[in-house]
């Protein structure tokens, strides 16, 4: 059955998978090529009845290793093949059946956002300073083109956000909903003279948050706090929220933007930056809800759209970051396959292979996948913007 559905699903590269007996078999006839290894009897059966698990799962275990070519060749072809692979019946009706379970999960609640959190970003922050920018930006960059650097293109994006919320007094409010490390709250600050206040969940990037405020003297201007966004009364004239949404879970949209119309004041104006999917609402993939974001999901403007009318809010603006994401996923790639021995005697070569497979399906997501990021500009009123976008190029 293995080998039918594999004969089935791969129309673009050539496969070739060298079976634990020995035994090896061809799939497809184009460029490129890559070559495989199964080192268990069991691995066709997982990979036949849930593929975007195991596949994963047995590359960082050393259940499967690359023979010929390299990671990046193989994820390209199985990304490629993708849509060929969900069209297998058996593929089909188990993710029905994940999308059925998937509904009676809890959603993030409060107890469960704070350990989801934890997880990715509470890890030792070596790490994060070894592949990101020097900002620490861990979310999509803006590249004017794909020849600008991570650090100029990281700078670029904050820009072009700051332009989004017109922040036209420097008296303003506002408020950064999952603040990172801090740097998109400190560059508003220096740049609009705002006040900011910025939320996480992670300790890790709450004292790092902290600490970089008061060496830039900037720690009269922005705050951090260690708290949940649903648990904020306060009022702002600015929000902006980037790389957090894919946190909150589908269950949690209406009480996101419940909040954030509460939060907002009559002149309020919010800016949403999020990775999406060109696809109809579909289940996480499980591999990364597993072992990367617990409690993820990617949304499609479907997803989004009707919950921010129903909370009688404006969309005033939405563009779309196309190969953006791909081209910083990259840079990250490179950037930690550079310092990957270091990342390894800082916590384990297992890591490294988990965090390779991770950045690279994640840039492939972008670039076969139909995964994109919207950036999408929500008043309260209908007047809160100038009448034309030019403030945000000018």
């Amino acid at each position: 059955m293995f080998k039918k559905f594999l004969e089935k699903t791969f129309k673009y590269g050539t496969l070739e998978v060298i079976d634990y007996d020995g035994k090896k078999y061809i799939f497809g006839n184009s460029e490129p090529f890559t070559s495989i290894k199964f080192h268990k009897k069991d691995i066709k059966k997982k990979l036949y009845l849930n593929p975007e698990l195991y596949l994963g799962e047995a590359y960082v275990d050393g259940d499967i290793t690359i023979e010929n070519g390299d990671l990046e060749t193989f994820i390209n072809i199985v990304s490629k093949n993708y849509n060929y692979i969900v069209k297998d019946f058996t593929h089909h009706i188990l993710d029905l059946i994940n999308l059925f379970a998937e509904f009676f999960q809890r959603g993030n609640l409060q107890d469960i956002s704070k350990k989801n959190v934890s997880h990715h970003y509470d890890i030792n922050e070596e790490i994060y300073k070894l592949f990101l920018d020097k900002d620490m930006q861990y979310s999509c960059a803006y590249f004017h083109n794909e020849n600008i650097s991570l650090d100029q293109a990281q700078i670029d994006k904050k820009n072009h956000l700051i332009k989004k919320l017109n922040i036209n007094k420097n008296n303003m409010k506002v408020l950064d909903i999952g603040s990172g490390w801090g740097g998109m709250a400190l560059q508003i600050a220096k740049d609009t003279g705002a006040y900011v206040k910025g939320v996480t969940l992670s300790d890790n990037q709450y004292v790092t948050s902290k600490k970089r405020a008061k060496e830039l003297s900037l720690d009269s201007k922005v705050d951090f706090d260690l708290i949940d966004y649903r648990n904020l009364n306060e009022k702002f004239d600015r929000i902006i929220s980037v790389g957090m949404f894919e946190h909150v879970g589908k269950k949690e949209y209406q009480k996101f933007f419940k909040k954030i119309y509460d939060l907002l004041n009559d002149e309020g104006v919010c800016v949403l930056h999020t990775i999406g999917t060109m696809h109809p609402p579909s289940k996480t993939n499980p591999w990364i809800k597993k072992y990367i974001f617990p409690g993820g999901y990617i949304p499609s403007l479907s997803d989004i759209v009707p919950v921010i009318e129903k909370n009688k809010l404006w969309i005033n603006d939405i563009e779309f970051l196309q190969l953006h994401y791909a081209t910083t996923l990259k840079n990250w790639r490179i950037n930690f396959n550079r310092n990957r021995e270091k990342i390894s005697k800082i916590l384990d070569e297992k890591f490294c292979r988990m965090w390779e497979f991770y950045l690279l399906s994640s840039e492939y997501s972008f670039r076969n996948l139909g995964n994109q990021v919207f950036q999408i500009q929500i008043t309260k009123n209908l007047d809160n913007l100038p009448f034309t976008r030019n403030y945000i190029y000018n």
